[in-house]
């Protein structure tokens, strides 16, 4: 067996990074950018009006005489007129502001009079409420770096640029293979030595957490063939294949074995760790593969360490740091595995949970992280600082 440090490593260092594609800003959402994105134009491209008001030149203007009302601008249209002294265009807000113009006065602070504009605003000075060209941005400038996270924001930022597709990194196509005959669906009525089916609930719900659809979920039967099968399809329309149970070394698990026998480079099989100890990890070409336990609390627990770990290095995303926190319990084990303990953590601290048993789930209700528990380690005493990944529950 391998320590958990170098089987979180193994996983890292090994999943390729997914394929570069252009998408339209409106498909683009929590993708990871491929390439550094540069402000193609200025924002604002012109000088304009950040009020509807009234624009004329303070400078020339004797403070007291009123402005004689020259054309009327509003956003979208331009106008060819240059301003003179103590003449004023009417001016809406984001319209592009007049030759001879430094000055917009909203329309609150004048007083009109036919064709005269009376300046009430005693704030009144050169370039007020002027939006000025480039000052949001320059052409040339770099907006987003590689490595971004494609956002709302940032796809609202991208477009009032003028930019409609950016490069990044493609999502995984996820395929989960659930094993097991003891399975029966949520909902029906359970017959003697059956048990519910929650692993592909867990790992569907997982996976949207994060902004990921399961392209296929597959079950198999507890049968070589049946394994062989389910695996063949999954493959063609999946790039991250996920299963669940038969990854043990018991008479009735084959999913280690047919993984092997399908040319699947293996890089670990079984973890010293608690839960979650037969796991397998491996690489096919461009594929990658992941034998997670049959119990429901080390699916999960697999999934939040190592397969995440797998997508964020295929989406192109940084690495997921541990964060450290102060424990607000005391916690026991025997020393020789690492265990991965599901915890609550909030700003006073972090409390590990009760029920850490592997097929127990109602602790992964309450938890938001897991704290990792070094192997070597027999005892965590209460405001001592662990280690923790935070997760989506």
């Amino acid at each position: 067996m391998i320590s958990f440090e170098y089987a979180r490593a193994s996983v890292i260092l090994n999943t390729p990074k997914g394929k570069i594609i252009a998408l339209k800003l409106t498909d683009s959402l929590h993708h990871v950018l491929a390439e550094n994105v540069f402000a193609p134009v200025d924002a604002p491209p012109f000088d304009q009006s950040a009020m509807d008001g009234f624009a004329f030149n303070y400078k020339t203007w004797d403070k007291k005489s009123p402005l004689h009302l020259m054309t009327t601008i509003q956003a979208g249209k331009s106008s060819s007129l240059k301003l003179k002294k103590l003449e004023t265009a009417k001016i809406f807000t984001g319209a592009p502001l007049p030759s001879g113009a430094d000055c917009v006065v909203m329309k609150e602070k004048v007083e009109v009079k036919g064709r005269y504009v009376f300046i009430l605003d005693p704030a009144a000075i050169t370039g007020l409420n002027i939006r000025k060209k480039a000052s949001h941005v320059k052409s040339g400038k770099m907006v987003l770096k590689k490595g971004d996270v494609v956002s709302a924001g940032s796809i609202a930022f991208l477009a009032s640029i003028g930019i409609a597709k950016v490069k990044v990194y493609a999502k995984p196509r996820i395929g989960i293979i659930v094993t097991g005959d003891e399975l029966a669906s949520p909902g029906s009525k359970l017959k003697a030595g059956q048990v519910y089916e929650c692993n592909s609930f867990s790992l569907t719900a997982g996976l949207l957490n994060y902004g990921l659809v399961p392209e296929i979920v597959l079950f198999a039967k507890d049968d070589k063939k049946d394994v062989h099968k389910q695996l063949k399809l999954a493959e063609m329309k999946s790039d991250i294949i996920l299963f669940t149970g038969g990854v043990s070394v018991g008479d009735f698990d084959f999913v280690a074995a047919t993984l092997e026998e399908n040319k699947v480079k293996k890089y670990f099989h079984k973890v010293k760790q608690k839960p979650g100890k037969p796991v397998f990890f491996g690489i096919k070409t461009d594929k990658v593969y992941f034998g997670l336990p049959g119990n429901p609390a080390s699916v999960l627990t697999c999934f939040y360490v190592y397969v995440l770990d797998a997508i964020y290095k295929w989406m192109g995303k940084s690495k997921r740091d541990y964060m450290p926190s102060v424990l607000l319990n005391e916690y026991k084990k025997k020393p020789g595995m690492t265990n991965l303990l599901k915890a609550s953590a909030n700003v006073k601290g972090v409390t590990i949970l009760k029920d850490q048993e592997s097929y127990k789930l109602n602790s992964f209700v309450e938890s938001n992280v897991i704290v990792i528990m070094g192997e070597a380690e027999s005892s965590l005493e209460k405001g001592g600082q662990v280690d923790l990944l935070k997760i989506k529950n």
